[in-house]
């Protein structure tokens, strides 16, 4: 078990590998070894993400010590972890496997151990690591691919984030070179780009990359859905962010007086509120807090960001994430009206796709 703030994987390993007679395509081997080898580890690592909440059950380490943890999760991950090499693995277990989502417990990711190496090599941070999880997992029905190593180079080079515009999406093998030659050029000393051109690269040393690095390091319950969502920007949203922050942080650094900035993404279903002032915690935390409840009432959003930052530094003070889902109220109508009206409009922004383009197929939803 891996937990990192509100998140948590639960990885389960068995030590069955494939036989040689459905390594020969005997189908009655091949469904008996996948039962053996990945069936029963969903199916126990289900169980173990179920006990995890379940406060009647005492959690404890090799050596017997009891864990004080967090026993609440927002998402649980299960793992389904094979120790050889294995090139049919995610097409049968597209096929094969059963599973169940229940409640935050997601579908589980599939994978032999050299997948697991690569993401480990590639997404060296828990947040990006997570965000990879998080999005493979929520596409296990729509995303089809030979090999996990294509959805992963895709992710990096793509940002895996499916519009909904989108009913499928198929990636072809070639996609993974990006990813061969990068893990060469780290492993092997080919010569070669180290990192894909991507999601690594367009963040760094930007003004939305540094804020990323601050949420990571804060760990912190209510600032991962708001990583997630920073890393699901499109490259033309995080040059607006990028630009807008740095406005707003100039503005309060000149006049010394508070600014923010606000942006709704994609349909409106999700925004943020960007405070840029150095006035006491309390005070601002009260006024960024009323400002998002604001926003989301009037975008009927099902999540709203706010985050505070330094003027000087762009160091972020605080963050808080309203996600609940929108319900019509005439206290917040009220509250609405009594606030003053901005002098600006919000700006839209997009999510996804926006590190550059794939060869993909899609159908169009039936009508």
């Amino acid at each position: 078990m891996v937990v990192f703030a509100d998140r948590a994987i639960v990885l389960q390993a068995k030590s069955k590998k494939l036989t040689l007679a459905a390594r020969k395509g005997n189908d009655k081997a091949l469904k008996d070894d996948f039962k053996k080898a990945i069936q029963h580890s969903y199916d126990q690592a289900l169980l173990c993400a179920k006990l995890l909440e379940d406060d009647s059950y005492q959690l404890r380490d090799a050596s017997l010590n009891q864990l004080s943890i967090s026993r609440t999760f927002k998402e649980i991950y299960p793992f389904c972890i094979v120790s050889d090499h294995y090139p049919a693995l995610t097409f049968q277990a597209r096929q094969f496997l059963r599973y169940q989502q229940v409640g935050n417990i997601l579908p589980p990711f599939v994978m032999d151990i050299f997948l697991l190496d690569v993401m480990a090599e590639m997404l060296q941070t828990p947040l990006q690591f997570l965000n990879n999880i998080n999005r493979r997992v929520l596409y296990s029905e729509s995303l089809m691919v030979t090999s996990e190593l294509s959805a992963l180079s895709y992710h990096l080079k793509n940002n895996l984030w499916l519009d909904e515009e989108y009913t499928h999406i198929a990636l072809t093998e070639d996609i993974a070179v990006d990813l061969d030659i990068a893990m060469m050029a780290r492993r092997g000393g080919a010569p070669g780009k180290k990192t894909p051109e991507g999601i690594l690269t367009q963040l760094k040393d930007t003004t939305v990359g540094n804020l990323i690095a601050q949420i990571e390091s804060l760990e912190d319950p209510g600032t991962i859905s708001l990583g997630f969502m920073l890393l699901s920007l499109s490259g033309e949203t995080v040059h607006k962010l990028n630009e807008g922050i740095d406005t707003i942080s100039r503005l309060s650094r000149q006049d010394g007086k508070p600014h923010n900035l606000s942006l709704v993404f994609g349909t409106g279903d999700s925004g943020i509120t960007i405070h840029c002032n150095s006035i006491p915690t309390s005070t601002a935390e009260a006024q960024l807090g009323t400002h998002c409840l604001s926003k989301k009432h009037t975008q009927k959003a099902a999540n709203w960001f706010g985050i505070c930052l330094e003027p000087y530094t762009q160091e972020l003070r605080f963050a808080m994430a309203l996600e609940y889902e929108w319900e019509p109220s005439v206290q917040m109508d009220k509250l609405v009206k009594s606030l003053p009206k901005p002098r600006r409009k919000k700006k839209k922004a997009n999510r996804g796709k926006g590190f550059g383009e794939a060869i993909t197929q899609k159908r169009r939803r039936k009508k």
